[in-house]
């Protein structure tokens, strides 16, 4: 009854004030409510949205927006069955509707940044950035009659048909090995690593990823996605 009471108001104020800065006042609103929303959603922390649609004064109606384009600096996501968090997230969407209990999003683009950890997390197994590109992983693998802490760098690159980070041009890091004297072939190495899954929910996907020494900058790209309203 009260956000009726508030729409009501806001459309009063349009009427009475006229054109542009009616219209301007009411996404100042909408997009107000929206930061809001979006903050209780992800948690708190840096929350940027703006609202497209001109004019917006439909969107009262239709409840829906033409596009939007939203910043936060920590967003909480499922990657294959582990709690993550991306961070320095950037989207870009198509349509926004709000809906009685969910938000719906015809289309979506972003970039964010997937910590080691967090990856390290969806892996099950230590991860960090290496350098040119390349990560280090460590493995535990019984070989020769023993078990045997190993450190691999290697490339990543996706798999965006599987949504896959697929563990390529693997070679032993010596340095970061406990035994010296560890020699593999590199069919035996190639056993050794496996991709990684990275399902995403909302059906989100991954598109792209560009490891730094700061974490992974990914793409990610979704469409009809549908997220609660807290």
């Amino acid at each position: 009854m009260r956000r009726g009471l508030v729409w009501t108001l806001v459309v009063l104020l349009v009427l009475a004030t006229g054109g542009y800065f009616g219209d301007n006042l009411i996404r100042s609103y909408a997009q107000d409510r929206a930061v809001e929303a979006v903050g209780s959603y992800v948690g708190g922390g840096r929350v940027t949205v703006q609202l497209g649609g001109t004019p917006f004064f439909p969107a009262l109606i239709t409840r829906s927006v033409p596009n939007s384009h939203v910043e936060v600096a920590t967003l909480p996501l499922e990657i294959t069955g582990h709690k993550v968090h991306l961070t320095d997230v950037v989207a870009d969407t198509g349509t926004v509707a709000l809906g009685a209990s969910e938000v719906s999003v015809a289309t979506m683009t972003a970039s964010a940044v997937l910590s080691y950890a967090d990856l390290s997390k969806i892996a099950d197994l230590p991860i960090s950035y290496a350098k040119d590109g390349r990560l280090e992983l460590r493995y535990t693998r019984q070989l020769f009659g023993r078990d045997l802490n190993l450190a691999v760098s290697a490339l990543p690159k996706l798999d965006a048909e599987k949504q896959l980070i697929r563990i390529t041009q693997p070679r032993l890091d010596l340095a970061g090995n406990e035994s010296s004297d560890i020699v593999l072939t590199q069919d035996q190495l190639d056993s050794i690593v496996e991709p990684i899954k990275v399902q995403l929910d909302h059906g989100l996907r991954l598109t792209s990823i560009s490891p730094g020494e700061g974490g992974i900058a990914v793409g990610v790209a979704g469409a009809n996605v549908r997220v609660p309203i807290p």
